[in-house]
């Protein structure tokens, strides 16, 4: 669980360690902070901030990735793989999203 509850806001979040039944605190990766996952209740996922799930963007599984607009804008979704949702991303500054040719990841030009 994120600390009190809050989205968005630590680095970090309480995960029940199963051999002592005792809840410690684990790092997201770097630069990710701590989100309620909305797909599987009672767990977590580590997103960058100010994304979080992105439900109307569907579930996803492994490290699939999708534009947003393809061709339009440089934004687009990438899944986390244990939260099966899709987060927001971007391309390096200037450079646009499109979809790869079998539709499970993206190139930035």
């Amino acid at each position: 669980m994120c600390p009190n509850g809050e989205d968005g806001t630590s680095s970090s979040y309480l995960q029940c360690n199963s051999w002592s039944q005792q809840y410690v605190s684990v790092d997201c990766p770097s630069g990710q902070v701590c989100y309620a996952n909305p797909t599987n209740p009672d767990t977590i996922m580590c997103a960058p901030p100010g994304s979080g799930g992105v439900p109307s963007a569907g579930t996803c599984s492994g490290h699939t990735a999708k534009c947003e607009s393809p061709g339009q804008s440089g934004n687009y979704f990438s899944c986390e793989p244990w939260s099966g949702q899709y987060v927001h991303n971007e391309c390096p500054s200037g450079l646009t999203c499109y979809d790869n040719q079998d539709a499970t990841g993206v190139l930035c030009q």
